[in-house]
């Protein structure tokens, strides 16, 4: 919902989501990991968070949330190799599906357009981690492929589901009661 970042009086609360989400897209990747024996990638839940950071703060909040927070349960884990892969292929994640859910941040129902930012989102971050398995960790094409099918396409799978499931719901709420309370609400009568 990148729309309020332009209200100055809703700027704080923009970067105060930025930095939650990214920091839950760091827990929801480290908390459950499933190595893959051929390479040193894992399955994890984050693509959610990152799915739903794009969906709600926008491109620019899905980049930095999506990239920064899934790169930083890489350092913590373990794995600094993937950490410059997994900035770019999961920040270019998460800015498709902000790009595209920003045309109906609105919408109480999931649109056309948030449906086509996940199928974005989801190649975005498939091409990502294939070229940068390729051609940073030297992978051969066929270990990446195979980690494609396998691990990867499950977490974008699993992040789409939950991002359509929940998004909507969280998009209200943070239109209606963090952003546009009703003007009844005793802190905006304050002198």
């Amino acid at each position: 919902m990148e729309y309020f970042a332009s209200r100055t009086s809703n700027t704080s609360l923009y970067v105060a989501l930025l930095a939650i989400m990214a920091a839950l897209t760091t827990v929801a990747t480290a908390v459950l990991v499933v190595p893959f024996p051929s390479t040193q990638g894992y399955f994890n839940l984050g693509d959610s968070l990152v799915m739903i950071s794009g969906f709600l703060l926008g491109p620019i909040g899905g980049f930095f949330a999506g990239g920064v927070g899934s790169a930083m349960a890489d350092v913590v884990l373990g794995f600094p190799g993937y950490a410059p892969i997994t900035f770019i292929a999961k920040g270019l994640e998460g800015l498709a599906v902000g790009l595209l859910s920003f045309r109906t941040s609105r919408s109480r129902k999931i649109s056309a357009w948030d449906i086509l930012g996940l199928l974005l989102g989801s190649a975005a971050m498939l091409l990502g981690y294939l070229l940068g398995e390729m051609f940073i960790l030297g992978y051969t094409f066929e270990v990446a492929v195979l980690e494609l099918i396998t691990i990867n396409s499950i977490q974008v799978i699993t992040g789409s589901i939950a991002t359509v499931l929940v998004g909507p719901l969280l998009r209200v709420y943070l239109r209606d009661v963090l952003y546009e309370p009703s003007l009844d609400s005793s802190w905006e009568t304050a002198p």
